[in-house]
């Protein structure tokens, strides 16, 4: 009965320690949102859109699931961009919307987050780009040039469901085993937990 206890004790003791890691991961990706949406709010009062925009991206990439910041920047990304267009500032337009494209694609997992927007952003996209191909003669007319940048965005860029599930499941049993390592002190631990690691980062990459 004892040992049942003890076991128990440590078993709850693990999941606590893998739960203040994950907070700690959490906190640190909000504090780098927060920092870099305030830097992007500055660069736009100085009117440099270039570094704002920069900055908006890295807030999308420090992904943070319900994160409001994120859904500033993404609209902001946004607002720049029907800006742009509507001066026909081509360019930077483009990049506000292949930024948002890309921040999906890059915090994908099971599913990509805000994949609802992806059909707007790939329509923005290759009108763009169809009418920058036609002003350097690179086509023949814009329905030529948007069909083929729609192709070629409309390729399957859908997250691996089983690669998705191995980074998950390796990224928490990483987290575990650095906790039974902290609790127990066995050596093995180590081993379990830098092969989890590389799983993880296998995972994300293949996904």
């Amino acid at each position: 009965m004892a040992d049942i206890i003890f076991t128990g004790k440590k078993l709850k003791n693990a999941c606590i320690i893998a739960l203040c890691m994950t907070g700690i991961l959490l906190l640190r990706l909000s504090f780098d949102q927060f920092q870099n949406y305030s830097s992007g709010n500055e660069a736009l009062k100085k009117g440099s859109y270039i570094n704002a925009i920069m900055y908006f991206e890295r807030v999308l990439h420090a992904h943070v699931p319900f994160s409001p910041l994120e859904n500033k920047a993404r609209n902001d990304l946004m607002g720049l961009a029907a800006r742009f267009e509507k001066e026909k500032d081509y360019e930077p337009a483009l990049l506000c919307y292949e930024t948002l494209r890309t921040s999906r694609y890059l915090t994908r997992h099971f599913f990509v987050p805000g994949s609802r927007e992806l059909p707007f952003l790939n329509d923005r996209i290759a009108s763009i780009k169809a009418q920058l191909l036609l002003k350097d003669g690179m086509v023949k007319g814009f329905r030529e040039g948007y069909d083929q940048q729609m192709g070629i965005m409309s390729k399957d860029y859908s997250p691996s469901v089983f690669w998705s599930l191995v980074a998950v499941s390796a990224f928490w049993a990483y987290l575990g085993f650095i906790a039974l390592w902290i609790l127990r002190r066995k050596g093995v631990y180590v081993y379990i937990f830098c092969f989890a690691f590389i799983v993880w980062l296998t995972g994300l990459y293949m996904a």
